[in-house]
């Protein structure tokens, strides 16, 4: 299972990305990668961990590091530096199939008290990057990653996604089995979720997306949400006065949190994850044709060149035999 939370800024996205960890830690997961791909980097603290500046993905000797293992013996990749946000696996490409896999080890951060919950944070602007850099080229090496890691039911993938609909500027947003969509009721974030809606079905994922009411107090706001966004909610979470002292105090999100209606309502989201509308073989087509997209503009072709060969047409069934 990969999975992510997406939401307009401020409607709950790390919070509940949060409390899905703790949730199917307690469930008995054996092997959790959690990721934090937003720029305001809250879900370390949410878990009660600090995470090294040596650790970022976004510091250049990581993603190269990074892209190097998943390269491997791929030969339609020419070297580490030509990885685009879209370059698919392909034969003789390293795999990440598991939380403890030797290539994270020195980037991931391990939870404590749940040792089955490792967690990789993308990081955000330094001080020599203001004013020149953009944020979603930092996203460039989790999107690597992500293409080239496969779950089973021992391990899973839970992505704190970049805020509203930026996960549409690359291949983010092609990534998982399910993207919760977090609404809270209020007009901002309906018209961010209408409009993730909207593009999401112009993308070819709109099954993958599940709309879930955050801060609810009422029917009112439920009514609000679904009419607002025009889809049915798959679930929702009661504003929770209990997680805002927990938070004001320092303390982070952990099991005493998950009441019986949030323990509930992470439970159907990840049985809606569990099975996804899209295959491994779907994502990967989308994937293969977003990058053919990507190769025509023309800042790739100045900086990389015709990287069209990058994709593997045979590969799909070699991947289909690992997912078993």
């Amino acid at each position: 299972m990969k999975i992510a939370f997406v939401g307009k800024g401020g409607s709950g996205k790390s919070t509940l990305t949060s409390l899905f960890i703790r949730y199917i830690a307690r469930c008995g997961k054996k092997e959790i990668l959690a990721v934090d791909a937003d720029i305001n980097m809250n879900l370390a603290g949410l878990l009660g961990v600090t995470v090294p500046e040596h650790a970022l993905l976004s510091r250049p000797d990581v993603s190269g590091a990074l892209r190097t293992h998943l390269k491997g013996d791929n030969r339609r990749i020419e070297c580490a530096s030509k990885f685009l946000p879209t370059t698919p696996p392909g034969k003789g490409s390293n795999l990440i199939e598991s939380a403890d896999d030797r290539a994270l080890a020195p980037y991931v951060v391990s939870v404590s008290e749940s040792p089955s919950i490792k967690l990789l944070t993308v990081g955000t602007y330094d001080r020599e990057g203001i004013g020149q850099t953009c944020y979603h080229s930092h996203l460039f090496t989790v999107e690597n990653l992500l293409s080239h890691t496969v779950t089973n039911k021992r391990f899973s993938v839970v992505c704190d996604m970049v805020a509203g609909t930026d996960a549409f500027a690359y291949s983010m947003h092609l990534q998982f089995d399910a993207i919760v969509l977090i609404a809270e009721p209020t007009p901002e974030s309906v018209e961010v979720c209408r409009l993730y809606c909207d593009l999401s079905r112009e993308a070819g994922i709109e099954d993958l997306v599940w709309l879930v009411g955050n801060k609810i107090e009422d029917g009112d706001d439920l009514h609000y949400i679904r009419q607002g966004v025009g889809r049915e909610p798959l679930t929702f979470v009661r504003s929770m006065p209990s997680l805002k002292k927990a938070r004001q105090r320092g303390n982070p999100v952990d099991d005493s949190l998950l009441e019986a209606s949030i323990a509930d309502a992470m439970e159907r989201i990840e049985l809606h994850a569990s099975e996804p509308a899209l295959t491994f073989a779907d994502r990967l087509r989308l994937l293969h044709r977003l990058h053919r997209k990507l190769n025509e503009k023309q800042w790739v072709k100045q900086a990389y060149g015709d990287v069209s060969d990058q994709i593997d047409p045979d590969f799909f069934l070699l991947k289909e035999l690992v997912a078993v």
